[in-house]
């Protein structure tokens, strides 16, 4: 009797250690080592308690002692079962640690890449429109500037700003003329052939009196226009 109350006064203590552990606020690498080695202590009073079943004759004794053992073995696994939630969590705060290092180093990346493409992007922005520049300085100062302007708000923001005077027609710039040197200076920015047409209405409707449908059928394609701006770079070099 006094070797049962023994043990089981053991088994309850370990049980509330271990309840303790579980909350403590102690390093995960000590929590499941204390586990293990409870887990270890509990195999060894299971063969203890095996040994003391054997040897009693009476029944209430073997009953007490099974009962003993059923502890045991709770006590036994609830032991394992901290030591591999402790551990668990402890490799899933490292992956989750080492996600958040690749994910702040991609973003770093992806920042770096975005800068470069920014930069790349306004240069190219940059040498268009000046290109453009180049191109309607047939027009008057005051219509230059305000076709710039307008150019400059669509390219970098996509938003048409119709200039604040109307843009008269030059004899020495043709609609056609005028028509390859947006669609030149927009499609090597990106844009897409739809807004051009937009753009060309808004900024020039004087040249295009018959409308944004007529004006659509007429503007040149892409390929047309490339390969007129390639020519006309060839022959300037």
């Amino acid at each position: 009797m006094a070797i049962f109350i023994l043990v089981f006064t053991l088994l309850i203590a370990f049980l509330a250690i271990a309840l303790l552990l579980g909350i403590a606020p102690i390093s995960s690498k000590a929590k499941y080592r204390t586990m293990y080695v409870g887990a270890t202590l509990m195999i060894l009073i299971a063969f203890m308690t095996c040994d003391y079943i054997d040897i009693q004759t009476d029944m209430t004794a073997k009953i007490r002692f099974h009962a003993v053992l059923a502890l045991d073995i709770a006590v036994g696994y609830f032991c394992i079962a901290v030591a591999y939630m402790e551990k668990y969590n402890t490799v899933k705060r490292k992956n989750q640690k080492l996600e958040e290092a690749l994910t702040a180093k991609e973003q770093e990346k992806v920042s770096i890449l975005l800068e470069h493409q920014n930069e790349k992007q306004q240069v190219l922005l940059q040498g268009e429109l000046e290109w453009l520049a180049g191109k309607i300085k047939i027009f008057t100062e005051e219509e230059q500037k305000a076709i710039l302007a307008s150019a400059l708000s669509f390219a970098q923001h996509d938003f048409i700003l119709p200039p604040s005077i109307k843009i008269q027609p030059n004899e020495t710039c043709s609609q056609q003329e005028l028509m390859y040197y947006v669609c030149s200076t927009f499609f090597n920015m990106g844009k897409k052939r739809n807004d051009i047409v937009s753009f060309l209405i808004q900024v020039f409707p004087l040249y295009f009196p018959a409308g944004e449908s007529v004006l659509a059928k007429k503007m040149p394609g892409m390929d047309k226009v490339k390969e007129r701006r390639e020519k006309e770079e060839q022959t300037r070099l």
